[in-house]
């Protein structure tokens, strides 16, 4: 049972609720993944350089991680647009079709507003809402806490527990270094490690690779 298999799918089934974030946009998302499965924990911890662009339906990560402390790196580009999917890690790179449509990244339907408050001192601060969601999906049930800004609707942070299988986990996610607009739309290019061949398979490839991502957002 890898991370992102327990955190994905109630989390991706979202309908539109609140607000969206900017329609492009590139920052970095760090976080920490602990589970417990008949006593035995697991660890992921890892960050991104995520790329976000609601105008053309392509979503770009550059990310560098480390399971159970042995590290990966790699990149992966979604794009909605051609519905292909590139996936690199370590030098390999499988690219599959990719299925669903694209969706912005909101805040989704059912979520809670516990507290309006705001991070830093009072002179130099930022005003964020914390929101409360319960998700449950197949024999995956938890909660989890996010908040976003109240200005632009960025996202800042979330905690995310719960069960999945009979596995339990815990996920802490933060955003740092947000940026509006794409300044290189390269990044959604095709990889070179990859080929234009594309298996029309059904493919999860953090499942495959066992890594969490930006996935594990509430928002998107």
């Amino acid at each position: 049972m890898n991370f992102f298999t327990l955190l994905a799918i109630p989390l991706l089934c979202h309908v539109t609720w609140g607000c969206c974030t900017p329609k492009q946009w590139s920052g970095n998302m760090g976080y920490m993944v602990g589970t417990n499965k008949n006593g035995k924990g697991g660890l992921e911890a890892g960050s991104e350089k995520i790329f976000y662009d609601a105008k053309n339906t392509k979503i770009a990560s550059f990310f560098e991680v480390y399971l159970d402390g042995k590290p990966y790196k790699g990149q992966v580009v979604m794009d909605y647009e051609k519905r292909v999917q590139y996936v690199v890690v370590d030098g390999r790179c499988n690219t599959t079709r990719l299925r669903g449509e694209f969706k912005e990244a909101c805040v989704p339907k059912g979520s809670k507003p516990l507290s309006d408050t705001h991070m830093g001192t009072a002179d130099d601060s930022v005003d964020i809402t914390v929101y409360e969601r319960s998700f449950k999906a197949e024999k995956t049930m938890g909660n989890a806490y996010f908040s976003i800004t109240n200005k632009l609707c960025i996202p800042v942070g979330e905690t995310i527990t719960g069960s999945s299988r009979g596995v339990g986990f815990m996920a802490t996610v933060g955003f740092t270094g947000i940026e509006p607009g794409i300044k290189d739309p390269r990044v959604f290019d095709k990889p070179r490690e990859c080929s234009r061949f594309v298996e029309e398979i059904d493919m999860d490839p953090y499942e495959k690779f066992g890594f969490a991502n930006h996935k594990m957002s509430s928002l998107f």
